[in-house]
């Protein structure tokens, strides 16, 4: 069925799991974690074109399809998240401290975009998570309100080749996507 939504807008209930992938191939996902507080996210994929010249024209011509990479933005991105995905540490003072090099995670990305007929939810594989980045700026007359960006690069499932998937109402992954959400698995398109 296609999208039944005109337009788009928004994004909400913002959540990330770890994306744990085996010697063998094998993936398993972690327990989905809901950090509050989505502004944004603007992915855009890196597409490469590859051009061969001959007899002095442009021969033949194939695109292929990169990673998605941008930047997601929330008002703030809590202490959990920070130790569970970003390697942050809690040092003998009580402080969460941000430490050279940490161990991330591999992690999935979901959450809900709204439309004004349904909401669908969008979910990027195999991400790596960037470092935190946010300003400070002196109170001026009006109250403006900081917010953190982080990059995000999503090279996909590497055994399904999915890199990103649209759920919506109805299909089998939409209402389990944030409590047990399933392995990206290609169907079978042989019959």
């Amino acid at each position: 069925m296609p999208n039944p939504n005109k337009v788009e807008f928004g994004i909400s209930n913002l959540h990330v799991w770890e994306y744990n992938e085996a010697s063998d191939g094998t993936v398993t996902f972690g327990t989905p974690y809901h950090q509050k507080g989505a502004i944004g996210f603007s992915p855009e994929q890196d597409d490469n074109s590859n051009t061969r010249y001959a007899d002095n024209i442009a021969y033949w011509s194939n695109m292929s399809n990169g990673p998605f990479e941008g930047d997601l933005e929330v008002v703030l991105f809590d202490d959990d998240f920070k130790e569970r995905f970003l390697g942050y540490v809690r040092l003998t003072s009580g402080g969460l401290a941000q430490v050279k090099n940490p161990a991330k995670k591999k992690v999935c990305i979901a959450f809900d975009i709204e439309g004004d007929v349904q909401t669908r939810r969008a979910v990027f594989y195999n991400c790596s998570l960037g470092a935190i980045g946010r300003g400070y700026a002196t109170l001026e007359e009006e109250v403006e309100t900081a917010t953190e960006t982080l990059p995000i690069n999503c090279i996909g499932d590497n055994e399904s080749g999915a890199t990103m998937e649209v759920l919506k109402p109805g299909d089998t992954g939409y209402d389990d996507l944030y409590t047990s959400p399933m392995v990206p698995e290609l169907t079978d398109t042989s019959e």
